[in-house]
């Protein structure tokens, strides 16, 4: 490995483990500190699905989300609906169909923590001009469009 990778692979680890950090002392600090951010994530991306399937969040669609396997996210979503977070239902013209809804509780948890992230970027903006901010945007494309390729 070279310097400048090792450099990268320094900053990428760091970069992660504050943002993880700082998203469980925000979950740990508030009125959800029953959720890890894991099941945060589920909750945001199960809210995600749900709006681009109005006959309600799919299973796959979720796990897909996540990339995660269906087995993985059955046990997030067994875990957070005894939370009462989420529920579960059968599809009505197709009953193998199992699809995922938000509860009334999962609402304010999504909303904080949506405002979470909301300030997080404004404080890091805030760090950097305009110029430097369209460079870590442009960085942060080309290294998400590699981490998401398949392999």
């Amino acid at each position: 490995m070279t310097d400048t990778e090792a450099a990268l692979n320094e900053f990428l680890v760091c970069v992660f483990n504050d943002i993880l950090r700082l998203e469980e002392l925000n979950l740990h600090g508030g009125p959800n500190r029953d959720l890890s951010v894991s099941e945060m994530h589920v909750l945001e991306a199960v809210e995600k699905a749900a709006a681009q399937a109005p006959e309600g969040a799919g299973m796959a669609e979720v796990a897909s989300k996540l990339a995660v396997t269906s087995g993985t996210l059955s046990v997030a979503v067994k875990t957070l609906e005894h939370k009462g977070y989420l529920v579960r239902r059968r599809g009505v013209r197709d009953k193998r169909r199992v699809t995922v809804a938000l509860t009334e509780k999962a609402q304010p948890a999504l909303r904080r923590h949506a405002a979470f992230h909301e300030a997080l970027v404004a404080r890091a903006a805030a760090h950097l001009s305009e110029q430097q901010t369209q460079a870590l945007i442009a960085a942060l494309t080309s290294l998400h469009a590699f981490f998401t390729e398949p392999e």
